[in-house]
């Protein structure tokens, strides 16, 4: 059985969140925790957590994901940012591990014009300077679309980033940025090309989450510019093709489509539904 769901606002309550994903016909989903934009906040009450964990024990939206915010950078040479990223990471963790959540998604990190290895480097020690509060979650990684001095772009950069965390982490492949970063996946053959060199250099393993996303940025570009399921420059054969391989169809899918004029969240997963071979 497919998971496939969406980014949920947590806007009415953390609670709301198991009957907007019903609603819209998913069975996984994303959130933040807290505004995306804002440094200041605080963590998940636990009395707010231990009423999220029986929901989500009783209710078939699995997994939740949480999303870092846009705000962090690890890799920044700035000790301030840097140590507000971390701190921020921190509190995300505390949350996870109340609201009984296994999965963070962060984004790595720019190096902003410093040696990429340094860049990489300085992401692992400030991951590895909060270990004792990761608890039950697993850390994943997001692919990058290789814009300016942004981190993560490539498998290498990913695998070095999992060899040197010291706790348990994984990687989410978001298909916009990875056909914009230089991976094809618009069709079925190149989707082969790009898991086989994934699974020689990080492990398909490592994959826990898929950001189901389609691109307005073309091959290669480095645009982080997500486009409705099909209407991009993936394209309808790449879609169909993630979505009825025989090991993706395991993984959960969770869109972050646009809501506009041309579709909204439920126009996409039904379209998406309907690619799916039974």
């Amino acid at each position: 059985m497919h998971r496939i769901g969406f980014h949920i606002s947590v806007a009415q309550g953390f609670l709301k969140v198991f009957d907007d994903a019903k609603t819209l016909g998913a069975n996984c989903c994303q959130i933040f925790t807290h505004s995306p934009r804002s440094w200041a906040f605080n963590v998940v009450s636990e009395d707010i957590g231990k009423l999220f964990k029986i929901a989500y024990e009783k209710n078939n939206i699995k997994p939740i994901v949480v999303h870092d915010s846009y705000l962090p950078n690890l890799a920044s040479k700035d000790c301030t940012i840097r140590d507000k990223s971390i701190d921020s990471i921190k509190k995300e963790l505390i949350s996870c591990n109340r609201m009984g959540i296994k999965f963070l998604n962060i984004h790595p990190g720019s190096h902003k014009g410093q040696n990429k290895k340094e860049g990489l480097k300085q992401i692992c020690e400030s991951l590895n300077s909060i270990e004792d509060y990761v608890g039950d979650v697993t850390l994943l990684f997001e692919n990058t679309s290789g814009m300016g001095y942004v981190l993560g772009s490539t498998f290498e950069e990913l695998k070095y980033l999992l060899d040197n965390t010291n706790f348990q982490c994984g990687v989410t492949l978001d298909t916009c940025h990875l056909f914009t970063s230089g991976y094809d996946i618009s069709n079925s053959d190149a989707l082969e090309n790009t898991l086989s060199n994934f699974d020689k250099t990080v492990g398909l393993e490592c994959l826990k989450i898929i950001h189901l996303n389609d691109s307005q940025g073309e091959f290669n570009s480095k645009k982080d510019r997500h486009e409705h399921i099909g209407l991009g420059n993936i394209g309808q054969e790449g879609f169909k093709a993630i979505v009825n391989h025989e090991y993706l169809k395991n993984i959960p899918m969770i869109m972050e489509t646009p809501v506009n004029e041309k579709r909204g969240d439920k126009e996409n997963i039904t379209f998406l539904k309907g690619m799916i071979k039974t």
